[in-house]
């Protein structure tokens, strides 16, 4: 048995049927699926690192396509909308993903120990036209030294004693890794705080905590209006309006899904002051009319 098949028994035990699983090291989960989705399934991405042990996956935003498996990786640097699909999975071969949410504490610990990133020659205009340096996603492929710290992360999971004495170090290791890699400098940009990128990543931050209430978001931001609309759009690939009825709609999924409300309550509770248009985006946006939701999660 090689290394590899030893870690993925390992993680298997971890996993040992289709669900999501926390582990005993804090930011550290595991995803795993007995079968691939036929089509893409809407869900917010939290800012985190995606690992795919087994299988791949295909992540959309609007219509950009970020594909991901074993030798690939993605981070999604900010909270977003997107769409999700696994592309392959089987019982025999399950989907098997870990994710390391990213806690800004421990992000900036590392900025503030690592040389600064050099300035680009690029002027704003062109940076703003490239999604490739400024959207708050991307993907990029695992070297070594990513690879080595994963292993030895999972393999931690695995026992407590580990857990507790190495669990963190193997994780602040990953991170840093990841922030020197390849595409690296994009996760930077939404991290250090004298970066525009860093407002935008506040500002969606603060839109995914009080997405109820009425905000005027631009003035989170020290920046114009026009600039602000400018970089927003480029982190998001969405406007500012469209970001927040998104993450409404989400938000009213979960309270039918999970604290069983009706569409009607669902929808004001989220921020919304009529039922028929929460119905008309809400069925847009999850193909199913929010009442469906709503009966499927009485009968769980």
């Amino acid at each position: 048995m090689t290394w590899y098949e030893w870690l993925i028994e390992k993680v298997l035990e971890l996993a040992p049927h289709e669900g999501d699983f926390s582990t005993s090291i804090p930011h550290l989960s595991l995803f795993r699926r007995n079968s691939s989705m036929p089509s893409p399934m809407a869900v917010i991405y939290q800012p985190s690192i995606y690992m795919v042990l087994l299988g791949a996956k295909a992540t959309f935003l609007g219509k950009e396509r970020y594909q991901y498996d074993a030798m690939h990786y993605l981070v999604s640097c900010v909270p977003l909308p997107l769409e999700g699909q696994v592309l392959e999975a089987s019982t025999d071969t399950p989907y098997l993903a870990a994710r390391i949410s990213l806690d800004t504490q421990l992000v900036n610990e590392l900025l503030v120990q690592m040389p600064p990133e050099p300035r680009r020659t690029s002027t704003s205009l062109e940076m703003l036209n490239d999604s490739s340096t400024t959207r708050g996603i991307y993907v990029s492929k695992i070297n070594d030294e990513i690879q080595s710290t994963l292993s030895r992360l999972l393999s931690c999971a695995h026992s407590k004693t580990k857990a507790n004495v190495l669990g963190q170090l193997a994780l602040k290791e990953l991170i840093y890794h990841v922030l020197d890699a390849e595409h690296g400098a994009l996760l930077r940009s939404f991290a250090s705080q004298d970066r525009q990128q860093y407002q935008i990543a506040n500002v969606l931050q603060y839109i995914n905590r009080y997405y109820a209430s009425n905000m005027d978001i631009s003035a989170l931001a020290s920046m114009s209006e026009s600039s602000f609309y400018q970089h927003f759009k480029a982190a998001t690939n969405t406007s500012p309006i469209q970001y927040i009825k998104t993450i409404r709609l989400h938000a009213a999924k979960r309270k039918m899904l999970f604290e069983h409300h009706n569409a009607t309550t669902a929808a004001y509770e989220v921020g919304y002051t009529s039922a028929s248009q929460f119905s008309r985006e809400y069925r847009r946006l999850f193909s199913v009319p929010p009442a469906q939701d709503a009966r499927t999660a009485t009968k769980v």
